[in-house]
């Protein structure tokens, strides 16, 4: 669905780390980006990244920073999202 429609597609993770065993198997999904659409890949780096009051950034805070962010080119955007995960996770004077 084109991001304009305000919906978010999601594709879930399909199988274990990637190289991690010696016996890989996984399974496939498929989602059409339309125009205007972005595409974020993100590790658990962002999404468990703590705050000092030991609270979690997790999938809320990311899905809201990325909307917030929308109208930014990709590269800004990804410099936004950073400066948001290191300012939640940085701790307080």
């Amino acid at each position: 669905m084109p991001r304009t429609s305000g919906a978010l597609p999601r594709l879930d993770a399909a199988c274990t780390v990637v190289g991690r065993f010696d016996d890989w198997q996984c399974s496939m999904s498929e989602i059409r980006l339309e125009e205007g659409d972005a595409l974020a890949l993100y590790t658990c780096r962002v999404t468990e990244s703590f705050s000092d009051r030991e609270e979690e950034f997790g999938e809320p805070r990311l899905i809201d920073a990325l909307r917030r962010s929308s109208h930014l080119p990709a590269q800004e955007r990804v410099h936004a999202l950073a400066a948001e995960v290191q300012g939640f996770s940085a701790p307080s004077s």
